[in-house]
């Protein structure tokens, strides 16, 4: 669990968290693992026991809250806490980058082509603005650059959910290949579970 100090005070030698859930969780000084005492604002990562408490409070590491921002940002444009058949375009198109470079499992029909479908409004919005500031193609060829994995491993996942193996995505480089893979991306779920996990709806 993650979270952000809310309070600390060395007189009591106790805290409160408030987690990403947001709920707040008292902590004891004991539990505090990092170096410099803790302070309010402070980024942290914690255990939680049966009662409520965080357990096991450490300070969060600078890679992991850049991804936390990055994530934050993402929460900000979707809704992934309700039901995915609620989900609209975008917040297909947000599950699949928050999944980046997640290869295992499968995922649905609507996952890839909405992931698709955004990634293309992307692709033409972006060129449009490379033409108009003379960039061309280089914001293009970053946005490619950035959706390149997760093009991937949401292709990937895609054919675990019919039941093929992800390196069917090589087909693709012989160009005619290309059209099984349509096919095959195309194909409802199939509702039994496979050696990729259970069915993705």
């Amino acid at each position: 669990m993650k979270g952000t100090i809310l309070d600390y005070s060395i007189q009591s030698n106790m805290g409160v968290i408030s987690g990403d859930d947001q709920i707040r969780y008292p902590f004891s000084g004991a539990e505090w693992k990092g170096d410099a005492p803790p302070n309010r604002g402070m980024r942290v990562d914690f255990d939680v026991d049966s009662m409520g408490n965080a357990l096991q409070v450490y300070i969060e590491l600078k890679s992991n809250n850049t991804l936390h921002n990055i994530s934050k940002q993402l929460d900000q444009i979707s809704n992934l806490n309700q039901d995915e058949e609620q989900y609209s375009p975008i917040d297909w198109f947000v599950k699949c980058i928050k999944q980046y470079v997640t290869f295992d499992g499968r995922a649905r029909r609507k996952e890839f082509w909405f992931f698709c479908l955004v990634s293309l409004g992307l692709g033409i919005i972006v060129q449009i603005i490379d033409r108009i500031i003379g960039t061309a193609p280089l914001l293009n060829g970053l946005l490619n650059l950035a959706l390149f994995l997760p093009s991937l491993a949401v292709g990937a996942r895609r054919l675990h959910d019919v039941g093929r193996s992800g390196w069917w995505q090589l087909i693709g480089l012989t160009g005619i290949g290309l059209i099984l893979l349509i096919v095959w991306w195309a194909t409802d779920t199939k509702q039994e579970q496979n050696e990729y996990g259970p069915p993705a709806r």
